[in-house]
């Protein structure tokens, strides 16, 4: 009131054009007893109803519908995760393939199509996609010049938001010991919290042909590294799965066909083995996905049978055999190069089979039946990422990290096995 009586004041000495200005005020007073005369009911309704273009911008209407907003997001359908498309990588090339019918424009209201070339990134010269979970894609980008040197993004292709993150390199037992590569996984949901971590898997060997394998992860809330366990050569992570990640953990499966499964807010880890043909002489390849909520572990042999297990409850310790499979007649490459290629549906039961020659297949796993879902413009691709966009931004680092100052002789264990 104080404010407005010396707003009055002083437009009253310019002249007397003040009565312009309080016509506009009480009509923006009337528009908000307006939509504050909605009961929190129908604003809901409302909110639980709108596109994700109107449903951000009206966050904005006033500090009731903002309040709101954070339940409405639960309610509203069109804000939900589900499958729009395919990022796929070839050598030189990076593309978005859209399978929702919207051509690649997500859902409804106008809403702008996603980055599906990254192009709102930095410039760089080249690019990777890492990682991809839950709308959040984790990218790699060079720059070549004089020195070359690379910079890790992570970046909402929707939104077309992104955050630099700092490298780390970890510390292990050797000083002499030279990284051989490393494997990244996100852990990202929208639904639980907008903060992120990445969790890297370090393999490494020294000059007397030792090898280590080491984990660390990088969280958005504290904007730093932090170094986990050192594993033992036996647990090494399978350097052309995706894993997944389910019940705030990231999921990964080893040469051995083990379950990893790591924790990145406590930096813990379990490692959960269990007997099934073909896992003693580790012929074949291994894989570990999310459908409709159930960790599913998937196993193919040299004679081109799938065999697909499902948790129970989420219990690692407890699996059910569900499917077999039989990839008999689809053409493309050599048998492990074809398990790659394998992803389950987030949201149905069934999975995508990414043929060489470009063709995306989808089988339904209960009838085996298969129909053509798309055909990628490259046929050359590599790597093909399933997307769910998800129209809520992560939370941004505190600041660019910078590699943490691990302590070597740090060596405590933090796993938990499972047989």
């Amino acid at each position: 009131m104080e404010m407005g009586t010396e707003l009055s004041t002083s437009l009253d000495c310019d002249g007397g054009h003040n009565d312009n200005e309080k016509k506009e005020t009480k009509e923006g007073n009337e528009e908000e007893i307006w939509w504050g005369a909605l009961p929190d009911d129908a604003v809901l309704e409302i909110l639980s109803r709108l596109p994700p273009k109107a449903f951000f911008r009206s966050k904005c209407v006033s500090k009731t519908w903002l309040a709101l907003s954070s339940p409405a997001s639960r309610l509203n359908k069109l804000l939900q995760p589900t499958l729009m498309g395919f990022f796929w990588e070839t050598r030189y090339e990076i593309g978005f393939t859209d399978i929702s019918g919207g051509g690649g424009g997500g859902v409804g209201g106008g809403v702008a199509a996603v980055d599906g070339t990254l192009r709102a990134l930095p410039p760089y010269d080249e690019c990777e996609i890492l990682a991809c979970c839950n709308g959040l894609l984790l990218v790699q980008c060079l720059n070549c010049g004089p020195y070359i040197f690379s910079t890790n993004y992570a970046y909402n292709p929707a939104t077309r938001k992104h955050t630099a993150i700092g490298w780390s390199r970890p510390v292990t037992p050797k000083s002499s010991d030279e990284v051989l590569y490393s494997v990244f996984s996100l852990a990202f949901d929208p639904r639980d919290g907008l903060h992120f971590h990445v969790v890297c898997f370090w393999h490494s060997h020294d000059v007397e042909g030792g090898c280590t394998n080491v984990f660390s992860t990088f969280s958005s809330h504290s904007g730093s590294w932090q170094q986990g366990g050192t594993l033992g050569c036996a647990l090494k992570i399978t350097e052309y799965s995706n894993g997944t990640f389910l019940d705030g953990r990231v999921h990964r499966v080893t040469q051995g066909h083990e379950i990893m499964s790591i924790d990145p807010i406590n930096n813990s880890y379990l490692v959960t083995k269990f007997d099934f043909p073909g896992s003693s002489d580790n012929i074949g390849f291994s894989e570990i996905g999310q459908s409709q909520g159930l960790l599913h572990f998937m196993f193919g042999n040299q004679s081109r049978r799938v065999s697909i297990w499902v948790s129970e409850k989420g219990d690692l310790r407890k699996w059910i055999f569900k499917h077999q499979l039989s990839l008999d007649g689809m053409h493309f490459g050599d048998v492990y190069g074809s398990f790659w290629h394998i992803k389950l549906h987030p949201e149905k039961d069934s999975l995508f089979v990414h043929l060489g020659n470009g063709h995306i297949l989808s089988i339904e796993l209960r009838t085996g039946k298969s129909n053509e879902i798309c055909i990628l413009p490259n046929t050359d691709c590599h790597t093909v990422w399933l997307y769910m966009p998800s129209w809520f931004d992560f939370n941004y680092p505190p600041a660019l990290c910078s590699d943490p100052a691990y302590d070597a002789s740090d060596t405590s264990d933090t796993s938990d096995r499972e047989e």
